[in-house]
């Protein structure tokens, strides 16, 4: 995991890429694939690439069995196996990288949180000091926590204040909930 030294004392030490590449990370051993398979994928694809954060770009995937990189440049995804070079199911990789977008420079640079159903909640550094955000309504999600468990707002109030439905406000409280506990 990459770190920094933070500018201020209470800044962050995790740069984005590095939250990224764990969310990535995350992603691919959910998928079952063993720590050894992705370093040795990793190690050849920076080898290949010559990038030191091989994760964070828009090169390395998965169909939930092997590990897969992306063989065309500049053009659609032409997902292949890293080990032999044989062709995926482009669909399967799709629907396992949907979490993570891309910049225009291959890099990603925001990821949509999966533990909710809702609310569509993000983490883009440009928005609530890198923290998630309801993308919508660009509101932090410790601050509808904050305003129901520690401000005694109900969730329709909260929804109307920030222009929310009261199943988004529900799936943060749920997702805050389950974090909390």
């Amino acid at each position: 995991m990459h770190s920094v030294e933070p500018e201020a004392p209470k800044a962050p030490r995790i740069p984005f890429v590095a939250l990224a590449e764990a969310q990535i990370l995350r992603e691919l051993r959910n998928t079952g694939l063993s720590m050894q398979h992705i370093r040795a994928g990793v190690a050849r694809l920076r080898e290949q690439t010559r990038e030191e954060y091989v994760l964070a770009i828009h090169t390395i995937a998965t169909d939930g069995g092997v590990l897969l990189y992306n063989a065309a440049s500049r053009v659609a995804p032409e997902w292949v196996r890293a080990h032999d070079g044989q062709a995926a199911i482009k669909e399967v990789v799709d629907n396992l990288v949907k979490y993570v977008h891309y910049a225009d420079d291959g890099f990603a640079d925001r990821l949509v949180l999966r533990p909710y159903q809702a609310a569509h909640v993000i983490i883009d550094p440009r928005f609530g000091f890198g923290q998630p955000i309801l993308e919508a309504a660009k509101v932090r999600v410790d601050t509808i926590a904050d305003l129901f468990y520690g401000g005694r707002e109900s969730v329709e109030t909260i929804a109307e204040e920030y222009d929310l439905s009261t199943a988004e406000v529900e799936d943060v409280l749920r997702v805050t909930a389950r974090r909390v506990a």
